[in-house]
C-alpha cells in the first residue's frame, strides 16, 4: 500500500481532507447513535410514568366506586325507612341486616354496647325456650313492665315524626315539655366529611353534661336536649345517643362488660340507673326557611365565599330561634357547640339568664382570638383610638358563639334585636365597619354588638375556654396572650378549630394535660 507523502509533519492537503471527512463521518454517527439512545430511554420512561400515573388512576377510580356503593348501602341501611322502631323506644332500633353488618364502619365502644344488646337478645331468647309455658308468660310480664318503665325514663318523643312532616311544632303535644325546667340545644346538620368526626364530638359533649348532671343530684327529667337536624342524620343520632346511655349505665352501676352477668340484674341497673333525660327533634327546614329572607346577606357579610364551610345557613340559625321556638315550649335554652365539653355546674350556668339587665337578651363570651383585630384592622387603621377589635378588659374583641344564652321570651319581646334582623341595617352596619367575616352567627352578634352593646350579657371566660391558638402562629403571635388570657374558673372548655379537650372520665373529673 502506499504511503501518504510527508514532508515532516506536513500532509498532502488532499490526504488531509480525506481524513477529516472520515473521523467527521465517524462522529456524526457517534453523535446519532447517542440521540437515539437518549431518545429511547426518554421514551421508555415516559411510558413508564405514564403506566404508573394510569395504574394510579385506576386504583382510585376503583376506590372511590368501592366507597360510593359503601356510602349509598350504608345510608339505605340507616334510613328511618329500614328501622322498625317506636320514637319512644331507642333500644329497640333493630335492623334489618345481620349483626356483622350493622358492626360495619362502627367504632369499638359502638359495636361493644350492639354485642351487649345482641347478647341480652339471644339470652332472652334462650330463657324462653328453656322454661315451660308458665314460666314464659310470667317472664315476659316481668321484662314488659321493666320495658315500660325503662321507655318512661328514656324518652324521645313522638314529636319527632310529627315536626318531620308538619315543619313546626304540634301545639296538642306541649305536654310533652311540661316537666322541662331547662332546655339545651345542639344544632347538627349532615356533612358527608364530616359525620363521623361530628358524631363523636357530640358523643363527648352528651356525655359531659349527663356525667354533670349525675353529679349535681339535678333531676334528669328536668332537662330536655333539643336537637336541631335533618332527616338524614336522626337515625345516626339515635344510635349515638343510646350508646352514650348505655356506657355512661355500665360505668355507673360498675359493670364493664354486664353481658357477662344475669340478664335479669343488668337489666335491672340498667333501668335504676339510666339518665332519664328526654330528646326532641326541630326539622332544620323549619328553621332554614325563616331565615331565607336574610340568608343572602348574611353570606355576603359573614362567609369567605359562598362554598365555604361557614357558608351553610346552619351556623345562622341561632339569631332567629325565637321565630322557630314557640313561647309554650321554651323561654330560655342554651345553644352549644358540639365539641364542647362541661366541667362545672350545669345549673350555675342557668342561673346566668339571671343576671340579665332588661335590654340584654342573649349571653355569650367574648372572643379570646385577636381575630376580630385582623378582620377590622381597615376600620381600626382609620381609627386609631377605637377598641372595636381590642383586647379585654378596656377592649372589645368580639365574640364567641361556642356557647350562646338565648332568652327567647326577651328576643319576641326586644324591638331592637329584631330591627337588626333586616337585610339593610345589617348591609350599613356591616359597611360602616369595613366588615367582611367568615365565622358566621358570631361575626352577626359581633358587629351588631359594636353599636348595640345592651343586648349581650357578656359571660365569663371560663364558660367558654376556647382551645384554639390558630392566629398565635399567623401573624399575631406578640398579642395573642392579651386575648387568649382567662384568669377565672374554667366551667366549659371549647375545642374550636379541632383543639384536643381534656380526657373525660366517667365520674365528672377529667384528666389535665
Amino acid at each position: 500500500m502506499m504511503r501518504p507523502f510527508r514532508f515532516g509533519n506536513f500532509v498532502l492537503p488532499c490526504q488531509q481532507s480525506s481524513n477529516n471527512a472520515v473521523d467527521g463521518d465517524s462522529t456524526m454517527a457517534s453523535n446519532i447513535f447517542n440521540y437515539k439512545q437518549i431518545l429511547i430511554t426518554t421514551a421508555r420512561l415516559f411510558i413508564a410514568i405514564c403506566f404508573v400515573l394510569c395504574l394510579y388512576f385506576l386504583i382510585v377510580c376503583i376506590q372511590t366506586h368501592h366507597e360510593h356503593n359503601d356510602h349509598h348501602h350504608f345510608k339505605e341501611k340507616f334510613s328511618l325507612n329500614n328501622f322498625q322502631y317506636n320514637p319512644n323506644e331507642p333500644d329497640r332500633l333493630m335492623m334489618k341486616t345481620t349483626s356483622n353488618e350493622l358492626n360495619r364502619r362502627q367504632p369499638k365502644s359502638i359495636k361493644l354496647s350492639r354485642m351487649l344488646q345482641a347478647y341480652q337478645k339471644q339470652q332472652h331468647d334462650d330463657n324462653f325456650d328453656q322454661e315451660n309455658d308458665g314460666q314464659d308468660d310470667q317472664e315476659e310480664i316481668h321484662l314488659n313492665s321493666l320495658q315500660q318503665q325503662r321507655h318512661q325514663q328514656y324518652l324521645i318523643a313522638t314529636k319527632t315524626n310529627v315536626m318531620a312532616n308538619d315543619n313546626h311544632y304540634n301545639g296538642d303535644d306541649n305536654n310533652n315539655y311540661s316537666d322541662c325546667g331547662y332546655h339545651i340545644a345542639f344544632i347538627l346538620i349532615e356533612r358527608d366529611l364530616f359525620a363521623t368526626k361530628s358524631m363523636l364530638k357530640f358523643s363527648n359533649t352528651l356525655k359531659s353534661i349527663l356525667i354533670n348532671i349525675n353529679s349535681t343530684g339535678l333531676d334528669p327529667g328536668s332537662l330536655c336536649i333539643h336537637l336541631i337536624t335533618n332527616d338524614h342524620i336522626r337515625s345516626h343520632l339515635l344510635h349515638t345517643i343510646d350508646n352514650v346511655h348505655e356506657e355512661l349505665t355500665r360505668q355507673w352501676t360498675n359493670e364493664p362488660y354486664p353481658w357477662l352477668d344475669n340478664h335479669r340484674s343488668s337489666l335491672n341497673n340498667h333501668n335504676e340507673h339510666r339518665p332519664l333525660t328526654r330528646y326532641f327533634f326541630i326539622d332544620s327546614s323549619t328553621i332554614e326557611l325563616q331565615l331565607e329572607y336574610l340568608l343572602p346577606t348574611l353570606r355576603t357579610f359573614f362567609t369567605h365565599k359562598p362554598t365555604s364551610y361557614y357558608s351553610n345557613a346552619l351556623f345562622f340559625y341561632s339569631i332567629i330561634l325565637h321565630q322557630v321556638i314557640p313561647s309554650t315550649i321554651a323561654d330560655r335554652i342554651i345553644l352549644l357547640d358540639i365539641d364542647v365539653q362541661l366541667d362545672g355546674n350545669i345549673l350555675e350556668l342557668f342561673e346566668e339568664f339571671g343576671r340579665f339587665k332588661p335590654d340584654e337578651v342573649i349571653g355569650i363570651a367574648l372572643e379570646q382570638q385577636p381575630v376580630y383585630r385582623h378582620i377590622l384592622h381597615e376600620y381600626r387603621r382609620s381609627n386609631n383610638n377605637t377598641i372595636v377589635g381590642s383586647p379585654p378588659p378596656n377592649g372589645f374583641p368580639g365574640f364567641n358563639s361556642g356557647i350562646v344564652l338565648l332568652h327567647l321570651r326577651k328576643m319576641r319581646e326586644s324591638k331592637l334585636y329584631n330591627s337588626l334582623l333586616n337585610q339593610d341595617v345589617i348591609k350599613h352596619i356591616c359597611q360602616k365597619y369595613q366588615f367582611r367575616g367568615h365565622l358566621g352567627d358570631q361575626d352577626f352578634y359581633t358587629v351588631t354588638a359594636i353599636d348595640h352593646r345592651r343586648l349581650y350579657h357578656t359571660l365569663s371566660c371560663g364558660w367558654n375556654r376556647q382551645l384554639c391558638q390558630w392566629w398565635r402562629f399567623h401573624g399575631y403571635g406578640k398579642v395573642f396572650d392579651d386575648y387568649h388570657r382567662c384568669e377565672q374558673p374554667i366551667m366549659l372548655y371549647h375545642g374550636n378549630c379541632n383543639s384536643a379537650l381534656p380526657t373525660l372520665t366517667y365520674y365528672g373529673a377529667y384528666r389535665r394535660r
